[in-house]
């Protein structure tokens, strides 16, 4: 079954029955993936705990999973669409605040991971069913479509560049972006960005993330589209980000070195120096990042996984077991770790040890990971009884 989608479609898991969806998920009950596009299907009949309950076990099962997080912080405005006018206006009910405040550490932590995260949940934000037709609208109808829904629409089809072509046409026409650069909400500049970035559009993207930066230093946002809640250092990260895709290496370490001085437990930061310094041959620095990464924060078991390869790489497997041991005790449905334990009780001689961890993975780890899956099964079927 295909869950995912083509440019420019809708998700084709939302046209799915919902039982059809629920066996396929059943077929790998592991699988991130799987759990996450289950929620979409469930939030599309609007059943609200299924949904969150999805959500979050697709992030136990992938810490990064940058798609779920980003569902998750839209989750209370499908829940709640009145939410969208109350929050600009800090008019949100008691009983929403947490729910708010919770939906802004999960937006900041969808872009914080992936800066690139799909926005193909806005697919269901906006109950997207079916798109309308122009033919269908007075003039002024299609005019006021054009200017604020058509490119929401463009995001929940993944029709990122003609989401950037609206929104380029709209900051020219309703802003006078050229002549009155400083006119244009964030808003607008955020959601530009993002589709730029999204077509590889890399130099525009670059540019209207700068922007935002220097406005965020400047405390002068301008968010009257929508509520965005970040703040400079998120988009010090995104631009160092777009830098290093770009293949600007030295100006996207100089702005993650940045962003860690503003920001210490930045760990995605020190997870993409280190990626940098690895392909440039500095392994030194790159385990000195992963070290960071894993003492900063010590509750994320995908950080301690990675030191733990590291170290396991370097001949340091002794030093490996420790971290490995903490993301098991942090997150015991995070399978990875138990595969590198299992090689770490190999190398020193714990047979019993590499076995209960061999299947622990076996039974924890999903189906895609089949070459990994392979491996342990090879290498339990060879240990001594």
């Amino acid at each position: 079954m295909a869950a995912g989608r083509a440019e420019g479609q809708r998700l084709v898991v939302l046209d799915r029955k919902l039982s059809e969806v629920e066996a396929w998920a059943r077929e790998d009950t592991n699988d991130a993936d799987r759990a996450y596009f289950l929620a979409l299907r469930h939030w599309k009949d609007h059943h609200w705990r299924q949904t969150d309950s999805l959500l979050r076990l697709a992030i136990q099962l992938e810490p990064r999973h940058a798609e779920a997080y980003l569902a998750l912080s839209y989750l209370p405005y499908s829940r709640r669409p009145s939410l969208w006018e109350e929050v600009p206006k800090d008019h949100v009910p008691d009983s929403w605040k947490a729910a708010v405040a919770e939906s802004d550490r999960f937006y900041k932590r969808a872009f914080g991971t992936n800066p690139m995260v799909s926005l193909n949940v806005l697919s269901l934000v906006f109950d997207i069913q079916e798109e309308p037709q122009l033919i269908d609208m007075t003039p002024s109808q299609a005019l006021a479509y054009e200017r604020w829904l058509a490119w929401w629409f463009d995001f929940g089809f993944g029709r990122y560049r003609s989401a950037y072509q609206r929104l380029q046409r709209l900051a020219q026409r309703d802003y006078d972006e050229a002549k009155h650069p400083d006119r244009v909400p964030d808003g607008l500049l955020w959601f530009r960005a993002i589709a730029a970035a999204h077509t590889l559009y890399l130099d525009p993207a670059i540019a209207d993330y700068r922007v935002l930066l220097d406005r965020a230093v400047k405390k002068s946002q301008r968010n009257e589209l929508v509520h965005i809640p970040l703040n400079d250092n998120d988009y010090r990260f995104m631009l160092a980000t777009l830098h290093n895709v770009a293949g600007h290496t030295d100006s996207a370490v100089a702005l993650y070195q940045e962003s860690v001085e503003h920001d210490l437990g930045l760990v995605m930061a020190h997870t993409y120096l280190a990626g940098i310094y690895d392909k440039s041959g500095r392994a030194e620095d790159a385990m000195l990042e992963r070290r960071r990464a894993a003492e900063i924060n010590n509750d994320d078991p995908t950080a301690l996984f990675d030191l733990g390869v590291s170290l396991f790489k370097w001949g340091m497997t002794g030093q490996a077991d420790e971290p490995l041991h903490q993301a098991i005790a942090i997150n015991a449905r995070y399978s990875p770790p138990y595969y590198l334990l299992a090689r770490v009780d190999e190398d020193l001689g714990r047979v019993k040890d590499a076995r209960e961890h061999y299947s622990e993975f076996l039974a924890r780890s999903p189906l895609k990971l089949d070459a990994w899956r392979a491996s342990a099964q090879q290498r339990l079927d060879s240990l001594p009884k």
